[in-house]
């Protein structure tokens, strides 16, 4: 069955067309009683000939000889192949029947047009309430399996959820407000300073995988795929924290796209008290930017001096250098695991600062 027409839907539409017409316009539900018209005071009042419409005629022209009702032609308004309303013209019958005809189809596919954007604001709503408890965590992992499967559209396991954030250089993080959503089934809202988009991971499709591309100049988040709904409970947890404490996620690759794998050092430094993460940074505050590179390169080489000097483009001897230096300014030993870990926190919190 076709949606009801509303008379706020159905004033909208009015409004629209009337500007290039000289009649007077008015749309009736299928009772005959007047809801949307180019004459305030005629919305209420009920229209005989409209009822008779309504019941099945397939439209009337009439002369207004009797007192009670004015020259004018009325048709059928149908949606779905029912009938939803009537639309009326005033004026004269060999004037307004031929415009009445042309005007019924066109106010049919703006009513069709208007339910659509209807819809899609609706699914906009129930995309937005999901995705967003799932980042806040008020919604568990059945519940979001329930929800995958039931919605429109409806996407099976496993899943990918990706947040598309804006760069800025003040480092500031906000939405993309001109990217263009690319096609394929998805969930998508906008919300907390991100948009955020879950797939199907499995996806083949062509249109599917262009969510993998973010926009230029834009950041990307990846989730990775998750196999269930608790899975993914906890991945869009972490993705929210992330985007909330943008301003500690390193500088991403030409991509514009960083791994939520490989993010596990500035996840656990966003889950600290602002307290803790300023009292961490303070041990590196003597560190350069020199420094602090090279502290990043050693530990992204596998603690390894070779390696980080080819990709710094350093002696070997500078490299060690360099790290001694580093263990002298700070207390903590690069080369020592448990406190090149403390270091690397120490930089990522440190970042919040110097942004």
């Amino acid at each position: 069955m076709p949606q009801p027409l509303s008379p706020e839907l159905a004033q909208r539409v009015i409004d629209q067309v009337a500007p290039t017409l000289e009649f007077n316009i008015n749309i009736m539900d299928p009772a005959g009683r007047i809801i949307a018209s180019t004459d305030p005071a005629r919305i209420g009042s009920t229209h005989a000939v409209a009822r008779a419409v309504a019941a099945g005629e397939p439209g009337i022209v009439h002369d207004g000889a009797s007192p009670a009702e004015r020259p004018g032609a009325n048709l059928p308004l149908r949606l779905d192949g029912k009938i939803v309303g009537v639309l009326g013209l005033t004026g004269p019958p060999e004037r307004v029947s031929p415009v009445a005809q042309v005007l019924v189809l066109t106010t049919a596919l703006l009513l069709e047009r208007e339910r659509e954007l209807d819809d899609s604001a609706r699914r906009e709503a129930a995309d937005r309430e999901l995705l967003s408890g799932m980042v806040a965590g008020d919604i568990d992992g059945a519940a979001i399996t329930g929800a995958l499967a039931s919605g429109l559209p409806g996407l099976a396991a496993p899943w990918s959820l990706s947040a598309v954030l804006d760069r800025q250089e003040s480092g500031t993080v906000e939405p993309d407000p001109g990217a263009v959503p690319p096609p394929g089934a998805q969930r998508r809202a906008r919300f907390g300073g991100a948009q955020w988009i879950l797939t199907g991971a499995r996806s083949t499709r062509p249109e599917d995988r262009a969510t993998a591309v973010p926009p230029a100049g834009t950041l990307m988040i990846d989730g990775g795929p998750c196999a269930d709904g608790a899975e993914l409970a906890g991945v869009a947890q972490a993705l929210g924290a992330l985007v909330a404490a943008a301003d500690l996620l390193p500088e991403p690759p030409a991509s514009g796209i960083l791994r939520l794998d490989e993010l596990a050092p500035e996840l656990s430094v966003s889950c600290l008290p602002a307290a803790t993460r300023a009292s961490m940074a303070r041990r590196v505050d003597s560190l350069g930017a020199g420094h602090r590179g090279t502290v990043v390169a050693f530990l992204r080489c596998g603690a390894s001096v070779a390696a980080a000097s080819r990709e710094l483009y350093l002696h070997r001897n500078t490299t060690v250098q360099r790290l001694e230096r580093i263990t002298e300014l700070t207390g903590l030993d690069p080369r020592s695991p448990a406190q090149a870990a403390s270091l690397q926190l120490a930089i990522i919190a440190a970042r919040r600062r110097t942004r």
